[in-house]
C-alpha cells in the first residue's frame, strides 16, 4: 500500500516528534544529584567542618582531628587531636602550603607517587566535586538519601576521589583519596556547613545616584 504524499508527511512529522521526545528525556534521580552536588561546590564559598583524617603510609598510619575552612583555592585546617599536636595550623593557598605550630612537626609528607600529601586532599576534593570526570555514581542508603560518587583527580588522572554526600544541600560526609585503586587517605566530616558564593550584579544595573 502506497501513503499519499500528505499521510507521508504526518507520519515523517511523528516520528520526528518521537525522536526529539527521547532526546529530551529527563534526567535520573541519580544524575540529578550529581548535577545538584556540582553546583553546590562549583557555587561554594567556604566550607566549615569538623573532621578526622586517616593518612595511610604503608607502614605508618595517622590519624587526627581537624576543624577545618576554606575552599578550592584557600583554607585552612586545626588541629584538634591528638593532644600532642593540637594547635597545628596548615593553611593552603593555590601558591603554597604552609605549617606552623612550635617546634611540632605534623606529618604531611607524599602519599603517591604523584606528591599528593595530606596538606592537597581538601582542595584536591573540591577540585574534583566541582570538575573531575565521573567514574561511577550511585543512590544509597535509607530512601536513596546518599548520593556516592567517584570522581576522577582534574589534576593527576591517576589519583580518584570517592566521595559519600547527604541532604538537599550534597554535604560532604566521607572522602577517600586512592592511587591506582589503593587508598591512602579517608576523612570522615561532621559538622558541615556550606556558605555559597553571592552573586555577581552585572555591570549597568546599579542605580545611579542622584538622578
Amino acid at each position: 500500500m502506497h501513503l499519499k504524499p500528505g499521510v507521508r508527511m504526518i507520519s515523517l512529522t511523528l516520528a520526528m516528534g518521537l525522536m526529539l521526545t527521547a532526546c529530551g528525556k529527563k534526567p535520573s534521580p541519580t544524575e540529578s544529584r550529581v548535577q545538584q552536588m556540582r553546583n553546590t561546590y562549583q557555587t561554594m564559598d567556604t566550607m566549615t567542618a569538623e573532621a578526622e583524617i586517616t593518612a595511610d603510609y604503608g607502614e605508618r598510619l595517622y590519624v587526627y582531628t581537624v576543624e577545618l575552612s576554606g575552599n578550592v583555592s584557600s583554607g585552612a585546617m586545626t588541629v584538634s587531636a591528638p593532644e600532642n599536636i593540637a594547635g597545628t595550623v596548615l593553611q593552603w593557598s593555590e601558591q603554597e602550603t604552609t605549617l606552623s605550630y612550635e617546634d611540632v612537626t605534623l606529618e604531611t609528607g607524599a602519599l603517591t607517587a604523584s606528591g599528593l600529601s595530606p596538606a592537597d586532599a581538601l582542595p584536591t576534593i573540591f577540585a574534583a566535586c566541582r570538575g573531575g570526570n565521573l567514574i561511577e555514581c550511585c543512590l544509597e542508603g535509607e530512601e536513596n538519601s546518599i548520593l556516592f560518587t567517584e570522581l576522577e583527580n582534574p589534576a593527576e588522572q591517576s589519583c580518584t576521589v570517592s566521595c559519600w554526600f547527604s541532604g538537599d544541600n550534597c554535604l560532604l560526609q566521607r572522602a577517600e583519596l586512592s592511587e591506582n585503586g589503593t587508598r591512602v587517605l579517608t576523612i570522615d566530616f561532621s559538622n558541615v556547613e556550606i556558605t555559597a558564593a553571592a552573586p555577581v550584579e552585572p555591570e549597568g544595573n546599579a542605580a545611579e545616584s542622584g538622578e
